[in-house]
């Protein structure tokens, strides 16, 4: 039987190892999002279901605002374990040819996610309006900055070390989200929730991600219009193409003084 743990370690379960010592765990749960009708299943770590639902549906271009989501109804999951926690979101209008295409894609969310019955990959960003040319400016003394805020702001891992984080900060350096989850994707989706419930300017914000830049959350980043992208690990290949083609900024390897930039310098001062 796992015993939560109090604030802020809310994410945690205590566990007893093999050798009798207790570990704390991140956790792992099931939430079935219900939205127009499509049922979406995830594995995520509890809490800030609302902001990972709308996240995600902003980041996939099933929604271009907050104020497209009129509602959030949550059902916690049955005490006997035969049904997930639930959270039916309600549209302020029907999704459109385009949004309604990516959800019968996305019946489980994961990062195979979006590509999923295309044919051609740089189709992902299909709907999905340009970014603002140049900006925002970003020193490059605030990379390092940014990704000490983000590692600053990880409870959660560093209680588990087993989950990811995600970071958004607005043109002049202040946080205006973060967020963390077992899954990467999860993590970037509340943050971009967060941000856009609070109001956020997303098409001037940078993101920092705590692991690899893959399509995924870069796609997630575009759609948002988010222009500068930090990841402390590697793009991969995809990432890179579909940053370059869109103009954005994207920089990898972002730990301890140095960085690579793979595309986009321009907007770094």
């Amino acid at each position: 039987m796992s015993e939560p743990l109090p604030e802020p370690i809310t994410g945690a379960v205590r566990r007893t190892l093999a050798d009798g010592r207790a570990d704390l765990l991140v956790r792992e749960e099931p939430l079935l999002m219900i939205v127009h009708g499509q049922q979406l299943l995830t594995m995520r770590t509890p809490g800030r279901d609302e902001d990972l639902a709308l996240g995600f549906l902003l980041g996939e271009g099933i929604v271009t605002a907050a104020a497209d989501v009129v509602e959030f109804a949550a059902h916690p999951a049955d005490a006997d374990g035969r049904r997930s926690d639930e959270l039916q979101v309600t549209l302020a209008r029907a999704p459109g040819e385009l949004a309604r295409s990516r959800l019968a894609r996305t019946h489980e969310i994961r990062s195979s996610c979006g590509v999923c019955g295309l044919t051609d990959a740089q189709s992902i960003l299909d709907g999905t309006p340009p970014l603002l040319p140049g900006v925002p400016k970003l020193p490059v003394a605030r990379i390092d900055a940014l990704v000490a805020a983000l590692q600053s702001r990880q409870p959660l891992f560093a209680a588990t070390g087993g989950c990811h984080g995600a970071l958004i900060a607005n043109a002049t350096g202040e946080v205006v989200a973060v967020a963390e989850d077992v899954g990467r994707h999860n993590a970037l989706d509340k943050a971009i929730g967060q941000a856009a419930r609070g109001g956020a300017e997303l098409a001037r914000c940078t993101a920092v991600l705590s692991g690899r830049a893959g399509y995924d959350l870069v796609t997630k980043c575009l759609r948002v219009r988010i222009p500068i992208m930090i990841s402390v690990s590697a793009p991969s290949a995809l990432a890179f193409d579909l940053c370059e083609a869109a103009g954005a900024t994207l920089i990898g390897f972002a730990r301890q003084g140095r960085h690579s930039v793979y595309c986009g310098a321009g907007r770094l001062g």
